[in-house]
């Protein structure tokens, strides 16, 4: 249930706008909403510190091979930070001189090691030294004056690299004079082994400021918090010698609201959102059962508008049977159930784990039934797999099936043989009519007073038609029941089209369609599914072929490579299970049965000011 939300503009005197909002902060109620970008220099000050404290982070997760194990840290978090920049800083500026440095030794290591200085005491002497580089088709056609020497140095396969020693200065634009580093060879080889001695160094004291990241960690919330006082405070309006701010409070908070606006003196008020207010936050309120799809919305990053429906229930039905439909497979489901047991232990003081660990549990057991159902574990046969891993007859291999043949007699068809993978996709079109008329009937329950929400039921019954006309012209066909059919399209239309919109009319034709192709997409859980399971079958396939290649004497070399190539199909192929699961189900959710629920996901959750630090220490005692 979406909590319903009051519009409140706190009034306070100006000259105790900080006392207020340190209170407003502690009583952790008030959605601040600060309708422009606040610009002072104390809030550009934290600004700069967090973007600094984030890079910080972003520098000491980075791995370094240094083989060194450190203590933490004695110092803060701000002094590990200011550390932390100031050493990237310095590694940064060592880096740009090392790749100078470089050029500097691969140019004039075609030169040889030698003294730069005696070119120009020769110069003094009253000869003139110049180094020179040219193609070879240049160096042939190279014109020189009758004193003036050349003298090769070097060949490379296109370039020759020389001198030209004359007793008189040349023009220098006549002839392909390069200019070298002011130093020896051996000196800008010095020089490199020292900045790369500092650069290791650094490495080292960023290693060793990477085992204190908690720390660091820690005082990034500091800073967020003080970013978002800050921010508020600057952020309030006044008039008068009294300052104001407005924001969202929930209904059921008001009364403390009001309670320690009475005892701090302020003023409030107080109102319901404007029907046009897109601000409001949106606060789900439910049972702690329910939370455990909370980490999919967040890791997705939606949320409903304060005036869309909460359908945190029809996720928490629907994306668990397309999980397990899609991966498909009892043994992955069985290695995600004890993985995420696993991790539950490893990570059993980590609050903020425990939530995606217990989803991707719940997923799991969805994943075994579904590959219990239809005999599929690690794409072996199932004639070779234990009798309760085998699957169901009627699902997995319907001749086999006395129920599934004379299901087919009943239905005309020949050869029970060809029922493969029918019940399937009749399966994958009734979870399409069930879901999207799901929608379409919550909406109607939801906008019962207006009349014209009775046009969801018409498109509930249109739905169901094009169930009954996608099993008959992909599944059974010949098995459309005209009575029924015609009769939900005749009623579906009927009450869509009394119940219209002069705008929506123009569309409708698109939308009678595109209801039709909505319920044709939920094919993709059996597609999609049954590409892996033919994914790992053939990578089975693979592994057999690389033992069975070998002689009878290197069998166990044979087996070892069936198993590592089995191995790699199977991660390739829980990888791309994953991949399908965000692309097909998250899709299915968030725009098939969201269109037809008329949800944009327009919302913002609600974070309310609060002393977030405080808390979490309160929380971890």
């Amino acid at each position: 249930m979406i909590v319903p939300m009051k519009k409140i503009t706190l009034l306070c005197m100006d000259s105790e706008r900080v006392a207020a909002l340190e209170k407003l902060r502690e009583l952790g109620v008030m959605h601040v909403d600060l309708t422009a970008k606040v610009e002072s220099e104390s809030v550009a000050v934290l600004a700069q510190a967090i973007s600094d404290a984030a890079k910080a982070l972003n520098i000491l997760t980075t791995p370094r091979k240094t083989g060194k194990i450190h203590p933490e840290d004695p110092r803060n978090g701000k002094e590990i930070l200011k550390e932390t920049i100031s050493l990237f800083e310095n590694r940064a500026r060592l880096e740009k001189q090392r790749d100078t440095l470089l050029k500097e030794i691969e140019k004039l290591s075609r030169w040889g090691d030698f003294r730069p200085e005696l070119a120009e005491s020769i110069r003094s002497g009253g000869i003139f030294v110049y180094f020179c580089e040219a193609y070879h088709e240049i160096f042939k056609k190279i014109e020189l004056p009758e004193e003036v020497v050349l003298k090769v140095v070097n060949k490379f396969k296109n370039e020759v690299c020389f001198l030209l020693i004359s007793p008189k200065e040349l023009d220098e634009s006549a002839f392909p004079v390069v200019k070298l580093p002011e130093a020896s060879l051996s000196e800008l080889n010095v020089r490199l082994e020292k900045i790369q001695a500092e650069i290791q160094d650094i490495d080292s004291r960023l290693d060793a400021l990477s085992h204190s990241i908690r720390k660091l960690k820690e005082y990034v919330h500091e800073l967020k918090a003080e970013y978002e006082f800050a921010s508020n405070r600057d952020g309030m309006a006044a008039s008068g010698g009294i300052a104001y701010i407005g924001g969202y409070v929930p209904v059921p908070e008001m009364e403390r609201l009001a309670a320690e606006a009475h005892s701090a003196g302020w003023g409030l008020r107080i109102e319901d959102p404007a029907p046009d207010d897109m601000r409001v936050p949106t606060l789900i309120q439910k049972p702690k059962w329910m939370k455990v799809i909370d980490p999919l919305f967040d890791f997705i990053g939606i949320a409903p508008g304060y005036r869309e429906p909460d359908v945190t229930i029809f996720f928490l039905i629907a994306f668990p049977i397309f999980f397990g439909m899609l991966i498909g497979d009892f043994a992955y489901g069985a290695l995600f159930f004890i993985s995420g047991l696993l991790c539950k232990y490893i990570f059993r003081k980590n609050e903020a784990a425990q939530m995606p660990l217990n989803l991707l549990m719940m997923l799991s057991v969805f994943s075994m039934i579904w590959g219990l159902l239809t005999g599929a574990c690690l794409g072996l046969p199932r004639d070779i797999l234990p009798r309760f891993l085998q699957g169901l007859d009627f699902l997995a291999e319907p001749a086999k099936s006395p129920a599934a043949c004379a299901l087919a007699k009943r239905l005309h068809i020949s050869n029970p043989a060809d029922m493969t993978n029918k019940y399937i996709q009749w399966f994958c079109f009734l979870l399409a009519a069930l879901h999207l008329s799901s929608a379409r009937i919550y909406k109607n329950i939801l906008d019962f007073r207006n009349w014209r929400s009775f046009g969801n039921l018409g498109w509930a019954c249109l739905i169901w038609g094009n169930f009954f006309t996608a099993v008959n012209l992909i599944v059974f066909p010949g098995t459309f029941p005209k009575y029924v059919g015609f009769a939900l399209y005749g009623v579906g239309f009927v009450l869509i089209v009394a119940t219209i919109t002069g705008e929506a009319a123009l569309n409708l034709p698109f939308a009678i369609v595109g209801s039709f192709v909505d319920v044709l997409s939920y094919i993709r859980l059996f597609a999609v599914g049954l590409s892996g399971l033919y994914v790992g079958t053939c990578f089975n396939n693979m592994g057999k072929m690389v033992m069975d290649a070998l002689p009878g004497n290197l069998v166990v070399i044979g087996v070892a490579g069936l198993i590592l190539v089995a191995l790699a199909g199977h991660i390739l192929n829980i990888l791309l299970g994953f991949m399908g699961v965000l692309v097909h189900a998250v899709r299915l959710n968030t725009l098939e049965f969201s269109n037809h629920i008329e949800m944009q996901w327009t919302g913002t959750n609600y974070r309310p000011f609060a002393e977030k630090i405080k808390k979490k220490s309160e929380k971890q005692t």
